[in-house]
């Protein structure tokens, strides 16, 4: 049973989307956690031991935020309507609640919301770091898993020519509701969400991580269940860590599957969010001390 104690806080007060933080809340550091698809509030069993982690050796909260796409919205969502969303969650943590140390971790397809807030968020430049927990390729795992699949696709590109994009498929599609452009997005090549497929050509991931100023650390499950089998996942780790100039590297939990279920990995994934985010912490704290050096030596 997973259990937090915090505040719900209403961070959007047009759409009454909320908050919920826990740990030392008035701290000027926090993490702010991503879900995936389906997600909500306490979605992954890892998040009590991550918010102990780093309120007890780093003195930050951890945030976890409601978007529209939360729960069943992802399918009448878009990637673009989750960075909208992030700005004015970033604006009141800046603005309302003094915060200066801000790092995001991405879970699942939470990944790609954390992608595309590095590269067009309002607020990109104040995050100091991203840990891409569990990024895996939506559209592989729904080409090996849905039977309709092709023909699914087919219906939702027929419809984006006809205009009508933003209309939904039918019920059978999905679990949720879903648009033919969400669909699209999630199972085609070149997809808005299509971030981590393992056939992407190397330049073209090179160009999308590229954009990335923000320091990174990937971090894989050995035994996600949301890969196919028939990915080399070896080779997968490298290629997406070399493509990002700000990568500080790749690690993966060999027992682990999509949500981390098991505490052992918890353990080893808390150490390792924990430890990039001292080195980040360190090398913003030197930059400042040579800024502050550097001004002090001008002769005026």
């Amino acid at each position: 049973m997973i259990s937090l104690s915090g505040t719900l806080s209403v961070y959007n007060p047009q759409t009454r989307l909320t908050m919920f933080e826990s740990g030392p809340e008035h701290s000027s550091g926090s993490v702010v956690f991503i879900g995936g698809l389906l997600d909500g509030y306490h979605a992954l069993p890892y998040l009590p031991h991550l918010g102990r982690a780093i309120a007890e050796q780093l003195g930050f909260s951890l945030i976890q935020v409601m978007l529209s796409s939360s729960h069943m919205g992802y399918g009448i969502s878009s990637l673009q309507d989750d960075v909208r969303e992030l700005d004015v969650l970033f604006t009141f943590l800046r603005e309302e609640r003094a915060k200066t140390r801000l790092f995001i971790v991405g879970h699942s397809t939470g990944c790609q919301d954390a992608i595309s807030y590095a590269t067009y968020g309002q607020h990109r430049a104040a995050i100091q770091g991203i840990i891409l927990q569990g990024p895996v390729s939506d559209r592989e795992f729904m080409a090996s898993s849905i039977d309709m699949y092709g023909k699914y696709l087919r219906v939702a590109q027929r419809m984006i020519n006809d205009g009508k994009a933003q209309e939904l498929m039918v019920r059978e599609v999905d679990v949720a509701p879903v648009t033919a452009y969400r669909f699209n997005s999630l199972a085609s090549v070149g997809g808005d969400d299509d971030m981590f497929s393992s056939d992407i050509p190397f330049e073209k991931m090179q160009a999308l991580f590229g954009q990335v100023k923000n320091p990174l650390i990937w971090v894989h499950s050995g035994k996600d269940e949301y890969v196919p089998e028939h990915i080399n996942r070896v080779q997968l780790v490298s290629q997406l860590a070399a493509a990002s100039p700000t990568s500080l590297g790749a690690i993966v939990l060999p027992d682990a599957n999509h949500a981390i279920s098991d505490l052992p990995s918890q353990t080893k994934f808390c150490e390792v969010v924990v430890q990039f985010m001292r080195q980040v912490l360190a090398t913003v704290e030197q930059f400042e001390k040579s800024q502050q050096q550097s001004f002090h030596g001008l002769s005026l």
